[in-house]
């Protein structure tokens, strides 16, 4: 097992390494850190998908129950692979066909309650600005995205831009969360560094 200090190090190393893209400019340290942690997470992505699902698939489902007809999604899948291969790579998509086709049409046929709960939830009394605000941004918005009828002129169009201004807020709350998330993420990085490895602030 790797040593609190050594792990403590390579943490600090790895920090330091990823915020330098931010700090100076894109340097071999960052793409060291990039390289790294893009390595681990497709090397224990494939760990984790071999131990979980490829050997019981194999060795308890096809070896020891006998259920061959298994073999049949397992080729499915290596079509996938074809797509590294430019004279056979279109064979990558009869499987994505039927995983989004059967996806599809399981959340719509059995699992319907999420859809239509979402659209049960903009049927909302007027009697509050909350509601007002959240029936009009869900209507405007529909019609922006409504594109079978000319929404440049007349009506359409104040409706549609609108929707857009309800869209920009939108994006920008979602933006402003990502950021506070970042900032969280940062504040505990720095944490990590002034206490944990430096012992700053530490009575």
């Amino acid at each position: 097992m790797m040593s609190a200090t050594v792990s403590n190090w390579l943490a600090l190393f790895f920090t330091i390494s990823i915020f330098s893209l931010v700090l100076y400019k894109d340097n071999k340290l960052f793409r060291i850190a990039e390289t790294v942690l893009v390595g681990i997470t497709a090397a224990n992505g494939i760990a984790l998908t071999f131990n979980n699902y490829i050997r019981p698939t194999v060795v308890s489902d096809i070896g020891q129950d006998g259920k061959f007809w298994y073999v049949i999604p397992i080729l499915a899948g290596l079509l996938m692979y074809t797509r590294f291969f430019g004279t056979i790579g279109w064979l990558s998509r009869i499987p994505m066909g039927f995983w989004l086709g059967i996806g599809s049409g399981y959340i719509l046929t059995r699992q319907p309650a999420v859809f239509l709960s979402q659209v049960q939830a903009t049927f909302l009394p007027l009697n509050s600005i909350n509601n007002i605000l959240f029936v009009l941004g869900a209507v405007t918005v529909l019609a922006y995205f409504y594109f079978t009828v000319e929404t440049g002129k007349g009506a359409m169009k104040t409706v549609s831009e609108v929707g857009k201004v309800f869209l920009l807020v939108t994006f920008g709350a979602a933006f402003a969360n990502t950021v506070m998330s970042r900032v969280s993420v940062l504040l505990g990085r720095m944490q990590f560094i002034l206490q944990d490895m430096f012992h700053i602030g530490v009575r």
